[in-house]
């Protein structure tokens, strides 16, 4: 049987965050479309990319809080939150308590806002505490093993106490294994490989800062750049300056294409990876000493 929490105001809450992440987005596209090239369209351009990790971040919190549910038969609960499932043993739960006769010894941590909350804390003599919720801990049922305690808010609390002790009453079927579970996706490797992270990270500082560069720079350019140079270092061709941003083009493109093919392969060919991840880097100091090269002329 699956028993759902209120999610109203969570969701509430929750859609209003996007709503406004989204706004945020659409007048930042909308002033880059208003502003003549130059550093105050690289501004709003860094913001509008750094605000599409955070879009696709709380969309998949949102996601945990639409999917949260706790299902229970003879053998197990099953607390289900988006991309992940706690399984607790019908044998391993010793008792339930209510939060307001717990003690907080050290806080929370995860995610939160009114209405949601999805994280760890720890609770004086009872210890690790995980929450998958959307009340308070004052107001939330604590299931209680010897590893850990689990933090949940089913909408009718007393019928599902009333369950959990007729399936317990019952006896286990088959015997299930305290664990966490992962969609394959999220279980990958790649998300925590710091090293690999780091690389891709360092790419897009570097290929950033050029952007930067080179917008600071772009309205006391002359309109005419001299673009490219023969083995001699003379100049063998000349356009117009808006041809220098090819340059930094070329090394987000790379570090797109890069950065999605090496997340991809890592499973598979972490060696590959890690090679793409490092040629992306290699590429931005190329790309730097030529743009340094144009605007040095």
């Amino acid at each position: 049987m699956a028993w759902k929490p209120d999610k109203a105001l969570g969701l509430g809450v929750g859609l209003m965050v996007v709503l406004v992440i989204i706004g945020m987005e659409a007048f930042l596209l909308q002033s880059m479309l208003d502003q003549p090239p130059g550093l105050n369209l690289y501004v709003m351009a860094l913001l509008f990319v750094l605000s599409l990790p955070l879009l696709v971040l709380w969309l998949y919190w949102y996601y945990g809080l639409a999917t949260l549910r706790y299902t229970m038969d003879r053998n197990a609960l099953v607390i289900a939150c988006g991309a992940s499932r706690y399984v607790v043993p019908m044998e391993e739960i010793r008792r339930t308590v209510r939060g307001d006769e717990v003690s907080i010894l050290q806080g929370f941590r995860g995610v939160g806002w009114p209405g949601y909350l999805m994280g760890s804390l720890r609770l004086r003599d009872l210890g690790l505490l995980l929450v998958a919720s959307t009340e308070p801990v004052e107001r939330q049922l604590i299931v209680v093993t010897d590893r850990m305690c689990y933090g949940i808010s089913p909408r009718r609390p007393e019928q599902f106490l009333a369950d959990l002790a007729a399936r317990q009453a019952l006896g286990v079927l088959h015997p299930a294994e305290q664990t966490v579970e992962y969609v394959s996706f999220v279980a990958a490797p790649v998300w925590r490989d710091r090293w690999y992270w780091a690389t891709v990270l360092l790419a897009f500082v570097a290929n950033a800062a050029l952007f930067g560069i080179i917008a600071l720079r772009y309205p006391t350019l002359p309109e005419r750049l001299p673009l490219h140079f023969d083995a001699q270092g003379m100049v063998d061709r000349v356009g117009f300056k808006s041809g220098l941003m090819v340059v930094p083009t070329i090394g987000a493109l790379s570090l797109a294409a890069n950065g999605a093919l090496g997340t991809i392969l890592h499973g598979r060919e972490r060696l590959a990876a890690y090679l793409l991840a490092g040629m992306t880097v290699i590429l931005q100091v190329v790309l730097w000493v030529a743009a340094l090269g144009i605007l040095g002329r």
